[in-house]
């Protein structure tokens, strides 16, 4: 499984003075790339599915806005053809600059529009999966420092969200985790890149879709000789990722077929009760509905 990952610098090493960093007295870094969640990732499926080959290529870049990266995605997903993209983009889209006499790099209506031309693109490839991870919090310093900030985030935020449809593409929320009066539990002091233990946290968060996405396929091949094996594998991509469509769709669909009406109905329960979107799920309820009645 090829994993590709796409954004800024919250992606890569940092040291911890970026404007007066000196190779010859900063040897200790603040997040080495040894401690960057893309090698994290890496290290950890490799460790967990020796059977299977999992590749993750960081091709992030400092400063990278969602206009850089929607100019380059045709190439990295038609050349790459990864089976996932992570992308961690906004910070530097939002944030307001005083170079730019207050303005923001990439306004609302264009950072809409970009995220409308990536959605759009990578429909084009339904085998690829995309993991957009939301924007951090800042501190309550910076929403001092630069009034409305905080806002800005979550507006941002919002027009992230608003393509995650459970099937293909997947939203991690990183708002809920930062906490603006003590933001450095997942931040370092500059307020809004991860430290290592943020790290840890998007790492935590991708290993549980990606195995999620790994089970399924797993499910998926099984299914034709051994259901029961079938059956215990989307189940365990259940308990990694509940909210993955397809998933949902498989667990429901066979636990049907195997007559445990008592799972089929707590699975349609809880796609209902979490509104998942899924273009498919809707005619196979009308269908179970129908022969049960």
């Amino acid at each position: 499984m090829n994993i590709l990952i796409l954004g800024d610098s919250l992606a890569l090493p940092r040291p911890h003075r970026i404007n007066n960093f000196d190779p010859i007295q900063d040897k200790e870094l603040a997040v080495h790339f040894n401690e960057t969640y893309g090698f994290l990732l890496e290290k950890e499926l490799r460790s967990q599915f020796t059977e299977m080959n999992f590749t993750v290529t960081n091709r992030a870049q400092r400063f990278s806005t969602i206009k850089n990266i929607c100019e380059q995605f045709g190439d990295h997903l038609f050349f790459f053809q990864p089976d996932v993209i992570v992308m961690q983009v906004g910070i530097v889209d939002c944030w307001f600059r005083e170079e730019l006499g207050g303005k923001q790099i990439v306004e609302i209506e264009d950072f809409e529009q970009y995220y409308r031309k990536i959605i759009s693109l990578v429909e084009l490839r339904p085998q690829t999966k995309l993991i957009v991870i939301g924007i951090c919090k800042t501190s309550l310093k910076m929403e001092q420092r630069y009034p409305g900030t905080l806002k800005q985030i979550s507006l941002y935020n919002d027009i992230l969200k608003t393509g995650e449809n459970h099937s293909q593409v997947f939203f991690i929320d990183m708002e809920s985790h930062i906490e603006p009066s003590d933001p450095h539990v997942y931040l370092l002091p500059d307020d809004h890149h991860l430290n290592k233990r943020g790290n840890l946290l998007v790492n935590t968060f991708l290993l549980n879709i990606i195995k999620a996405f790994y089970e399924n396929i797993a499910g998926c091949n099984a299914f034709e000789t051994e259901i029961d094996t079938s059956y215990k594998h989307f189940t365990r991509s259940f308990g990694y990722y509940p909210y993955y469509g397809d998933n949902l769709y498989n667990l429901i669909y066979l636990s049907f077929q195997m007559q445990d009406l008592r799972k089929t109905t707590e699975y349609i329960k809880f796609v209902r009760e979490n509104k998942i979107k899924h273009t498919l799920l809707p005619q196979l309820v009308d269908m179970i509905k129908e022969q049960i009645n």
